[in-house]
């Protein structure tokens, strides 16, 4: 408890009592309270991000302009953007199948990178 002391003014200019550091218990609470809300970050972001790559394949845009696309009707609806990223992985199944010459050209695009990519 500490009191504080005054001036002939009534304004405060210092105090006198003793303190209690709560610095390493408020750095113990806010570990344990990241620790908690880690898995459910990590669920959100990764819904997040599959939408972008969803957003990015379909239009054709950069990772930068897919997450601005969800931004933006996240803030035109009034919804979370999580809620939004999740709500379209949910329906992507609905969609009309890829025509078989897209699926096949992927096929060889997926068989053959190893070809393609960059030693290490």
């Amino acid at each position: 408890m500490a009191d504080r002391i005054l001036d002939t003014d009534g304004h405060p200019i210092g105090t006198s009592g003793f303190y209690i550091d709560l610095s390493d218990t408020l750095a113990v609470a806010e570990k344990e309270a990241v620790s908690q809300l880690r898995p459910e970050i990590v669920d959100s972001r990764a819904a997040i991000e599959r939408a972008k790559g969803v957003l990015m394949r379909m239009y054709r845009i950069s990772d930068e302009q897919a997450f601005k696309v969800l931004v933006w009707r996240s803030q035109e609806t009034n919804t979370k953007l999580r809620a939004l990223a999740e709500q379209l992985l949910l329906e992507l199944p609905t969609l009309t199948q890829p025509d078989p010459a897209v699926v096949s050209e992927f096929d060889h695009l997926l068989l053959t990178l190893h070809e393609r990519t960059p030693p290490e």
